[in-house]
């Protein structure tokens, strides 16, 4: 079916192979999967997966992400993150849900999405409702 123009396919998907590096910044609105190298940012409004091979760092933003390779720096997902039992991470985490497969590596910073803003947020709620007097 053709597209209109302005119509994006949330649906597409994108791969950086096995022996591509990259420098540089990536934005996509559907998945990537990386197999190859990548030094900077990736911002997806779908899922990134990196392969066994797959090398990236820097920052990640997306829904979802899936790990079996390596990534230090920043990752923040906002629903769920899988590292497979091959997946390596170093740096600073944010996500909506966590799994971790046995012989997987992950070290630094782990913060669950929302939590903390909820929790401030239903206090003020909590406390504009009382009246004093």
């Amino acid at each position: 079916m053709a597209k209109k123009n302005g119509d994006v396919d949330l649906g597409s998907r994108n791969h950086i192979a096995q022996g591509t590096r990259i420098n540089g910044d990536i934005l996509t609105e559907g998945d990537i999967r990386i197999d190859g190298q990548l030094e900077g940012t990736v911002q997806s409004q779908g899922k990134v997966v990196v392969g066994h091979t797959g090398t990236i760092k820097g920052e990640v933003k997306c829904q979802t992400a899936n790990v079996s390779g390596r990534v230090s720096g920043k990752l923040n997902a906002a629903e769920m993150v899988s590292f497979q039992e091959s997946g390596v991470f170093s740096g600073e985490m944010v996500y909506g849900k966590l799994s971790v497969d046995p012989g997987a590596t992950i070290e630094g910073t782990f913060t669950i999405a929302g939590k903390v803003k909820d929790l401030n947020s239903n206090d003020k709620q909590k406390g504009q409702g009382k009246k004093t007097g």
